[in-house]
């Protein structure tokens, strides 16, 4: 659903990333985060009291229910580079994504980068 503009600007982008990857090799690499957005679903666990609980060797095990989603569901982000995961966000219930929540997530992602990956310098690909 992206338009001709839209594609246009990731191959340009993904070309320039190729470019720097021939040019400097691995260490090029090291300098990309990426993120994603998806939909999680949250449950209401069993309390560790009721499964603990103490049954009898000879008596019948208790019968696991299907667990259905009991709290609902929120939208969670992740940013990550090779490395591993540098920030994951969950975003509060009635809240709504928009560009305010947008900048506020980058400065977050900035601030979390410079204390996990002090190495890293904050460039943002937008």
């Amino acid at each position: 659903m992206l338009t001709q503009e839209h594609k246009e600007h990731r191959m340009q982008v993904c070309q320039d990333l190729l470019n720097q990857y021939e040019a400097k090799g691995d260490s090029s690499l090291d300098r990309i985060i990426t993120g994603d957005e998806t939909w999680c679903h949250h449950y209401k666990p069993e309390s560790k009291r009721q499964s603990m609980e103490w049954r009898h060797v000879n008596s019948p095990s208790k019968k696991k229910l299907k667990t259905l989603p009991s709290v609902g569901k929120v939208i969670c982000t992740v940013y990550w580079d090779r490395k591993g995961v540098i920030l994951l966000d969950f975003l509060k219930p009635r809240q709504t994504i928009n560009s305010d929540r947008y900048i506020a997530m980058l400065a977050k992602l900035k601030a979390r980068i410079s204390r996990v990956r002090p190495e890293k310098k904050t460039t943002f690909l937008l």
